[in-house]
């Protein structure tokens, strides 16, 4: 079966979710190695740090975990995201796809399009729109007209093709008409599930996300919600086995995106997530890299709990 994504041909189906994967040069260059045919870049944000962040922690729990983090530590500013980007391409090249990932707070196309056009004079080809932090907004009417005239607004200044990202708190059927009305054709699911873990835990309430198999049937909702106004879809969230990908490849997704599958295993396990006819080679010791660091000494480990021993769910 040929792959491919805004009209670029891919070597499989695997892309690498926006995520700890693909926020540095190195771990980009791994996610090559572990022949992803696309990488979505740690999304970056024009705004300036201003100190108060805090680090990344991640809880395992018994179907999933939890990680939390502050904005400031987990997303890129503007200057950072368009140096991995710069970076990362010249290494890799036309080898594996790379696609920015964009944010913002509000629903201004000026907090938008100047970032977007940057990172499309550079030469990518396709953007995500990373829609996470909108989350935080009331989805009434005015929300989804705001929405709609913002997506008209990026699709008349830029010439590559954006894909928005979806999450929760959106309801998937309206949420996909307003892409389609507004001229989008490529969406990507799913970001992760704010929750409110159990104060043991000793996570901030408002800055918290679920991953894990729990969310796969709200991955397959938005799909088919996607699917039915006509848009192609790069498909994620809670995949487990190698039975989820297919399920969701059988209910219309055009391209399938990864990134707790392989940060709790390491990079060499995407290979249980491609088809048995596909024949890499996945023993690069390249492919030992942590996949959440790259922090080589003990002395530069933050001691987040990524690497706690786990059940794999």
């Amino acid at each position: 079966m040929n792959y491919t994504l805004a009209g670029i041909p891919m070597k499989n189906y695997l892309v690498a979710s926006s995520s700890p994967l693909t926020e540095s040069v190195e771990r980009l260059i791994c996610c090559k190695e572990a022949h992803f045919s696309a990488a979505i870049l740690k999304s970056c944000a024009n705004y300036k740090r201003i100190g108060r962040g805090y680090g990344r922690k991640i809880v395992y729990v018994k179907n999933g975990y939890y990680a939390d983090a502050s904005f400031e530590n987990e997303i890129l500013t503007l200057n950072e995201g368009i140096e991995l980007f710069q970076n990362a391409h010249s290494l890799i090249r036309d080898d594996m796809l790379l696609i920015p990932s964009v944010s913002a707070l509000s629903l201004e196309a000026k907090e938008w399009i100047n970032s977007c056009k940057q990172f499309e004079k550079l030469g990518a080809k396709v953007i995500q729109l990373d829609f996470f932090y909108l989350g935080t907004l009331k989805h009434n009417d005015e929300f989804y007209q705001l929405l709609k005239i913002l997506l008209s607004t990026l699709k008349k200044h830029l010439d590559c093709m954006v894909m928005p990202k979806l999450n929760l708190k959106f309801e998937p059927n309206k949420i996909c008409k307003t892409l389609k009305d507004s001229g989008i054709s490529y969406v990507s699911l799913l970001d992760s599930i704010r929750e409110n873990p159990d104060k043991k835990y000793n996570l901030h309430p408002d800055n918290t996300s679920y991953f894990g198999p729990k969310q796969l049937p709200l991955t397959l909702e938005y799909l088919k919600a996607a699917k039915k106004h006509g848009l192609f879809v790069c498909a994620g969230g809670g995949i487990a086995k190698r039975e989820d990908v297919e399920v969701l490849i059988q209910n219309g997704a055009d391209m399938i995106q990864v990134a707790s599958y392989v940060l709790n295993r390491g990079y060499s396990f995407t290979k249980d997530l491609l088809p048995d006819t596909v024949d890499y080679d996945f023993h690069n010791p390249i492919l030992k890299h942590n996949p959440w660091c790259d922090s080589q000494r003990p002395g530069d480990c933050e001691h987040c709990g990524a690497c706690a021993p786990h059940i794999l769910p």
